[in-house]
């Protein structure tokens, strides 16, 4: 499909071996001739290495290139976009990448490299800047978090953990564009509508824009934040290259809500003044990551069975959850009975010696 323009953002539908290799040649053009910052972005069937991958945007700031992999398949990378996927030198906006590196290595074995996570990037700013629509409690490392001028032990420090917000979420807080708000939110309701939505085909103008959004909004997002603290790049790559390889690198994957959550996993962001991560020795029940000895419990190391902080909140909301069930069941069952009824009249509509039946012999 020739290059049209959408929502003031020129974009390329890219579903055949003419118009790849024409969008390819272009890109890498592109990329070779400013060192342009790439953003990009998967869509799919439940999205992972189960689900099926069938889009794949990457954007340049001046144009986005949809590429339809339901149609191309593994011509899509071996073509030259898994080339510019795979390099790290060339810089690449995402959000939340998780599940598309996950898809793409485990059904393409394209492994995405040089990664810029912006939900990661938010996290960071937000620490910073703790009106900017905080979602956490506290600030981490507060005084709250102190005794005698030392640091509690990572298990006794739950306001550490820290909920991470979504791609829509952030538009609305950092870039507070009405329209780019409109575009994402008539995207997630033809998504929940219908959730086979990206293997159809052809794609609806509302799921190009969509995509357009989702891709060139990150340029914008990362503009905004970028020099949070006097720039975090370093910091934010060594967290990114953790984020990339959290799923993918699992043998196993689990799909469970210790797996994929709200909240943002330990350890994915280094402390700040630092690139490091503390020595991890001691594997949570919940997630299957490894941790510091010190992020459980002592009573949780004895007994077995522990977890480390973000799995404990995952583990208390679903007991809240179970508990409210539980109520509900039994207020069900509770039936009220009117004062001065019996059971038998509340059952059967009559007391026991009342004979409503000859009544009925009566004409």
């Amino acid at each position: 499909m020739a290059s049209e323009n959408a929502i003031d953002y020129d974009y390329r539908s890219v579903d055949d071996e003419t118009g790849l290799k024409d969008a390819i040649s272009e890109l890498k053009g592109k990329v070779a001739e400013r060192k342009a910052l790439l953003a990009v972005d998967c869509e799919g069937d439940s999205l992972s290495r189960k689900g099926a991958l069938t889009i794949i945007t990457v954007a340049t700031e001046e144009k986005v290139y949809i590429f339809d992999v339901l149609k191309l398949g593994q011509l899509v990378f071996t073509s030259g976009l898994g080339e510019i996927l795979e390099d790290k030198s060339r810089e690449k906006l995402t959000f939340d990448c998780r599940q598309d590196s996950d898809a793409l290595w485990h059904q393409f074995k394209v492994k995405l490299e040089g990664v810029l996570d912006l939900q990661l990037l938010e996290v960071i700013y937000r620490r910073e800047n703790p009106t900017a629509g905080s979602t956490v409690n506290t600030p981490r490392f507060s005084a709250a978090n102190t005794r005698g001028g030392r640091r509690n032990r990572r298990s006794q420090r739950p306001d550490e953990v820290e909920r991470i917000n979504g791609f829509g979420r952030c538009i609305e807080l950092y870039l507070q564009d009405e329209k780019l708000t409109k575009i994402k939110d008539k995207g997630k309701r033809l998504i929940k509508l219908d959730t086979k939505v990206w293997t159809r085909r052809p794609l609806t103008d509302d799921l190009i824009h969509y995509c357009t959004v989702d891709t060139m909004a990150m340029f914008r997002l990362y503009n905004k934040m970028k020099d949070v603290n006097g720039g975090e790049q370093a910091r934010l790559r060594v967290a990114s290259e953790k984020y990339v390889d959290l799923y993918r690198g699992k043998t196993e994957r689990s799909f469970d809500e210790y797996e994929t959550n709200a909240y943002l996993p330990l350890d994915i962001i280094p402390d700040k003044g630092t690139l490091d991560f503390p020595a991890a020795n001691t594997e949570c029940t919940g997630c299957h990551r490894r941790f510091p000895r010190e992020e459980f419990s002592i009573t949780q190391l004895r007994k077995g069975g522990q977890k480390c902080r973000v799995c404990k909140e995952i583990k208390r909301l679903e007991d809240v959850q179970k508990h409210r069930e539980d109520q509900w069941k039994r207020a069900e069952e509770h039936v009220y009975i009117p004062e001065g009824m019996s059971d038998h009249a509340w059952h059967y509509g009559h007391e026991p010696w009342e004979k409503p039946w000859e009544n009925s012999w009566r004409w």
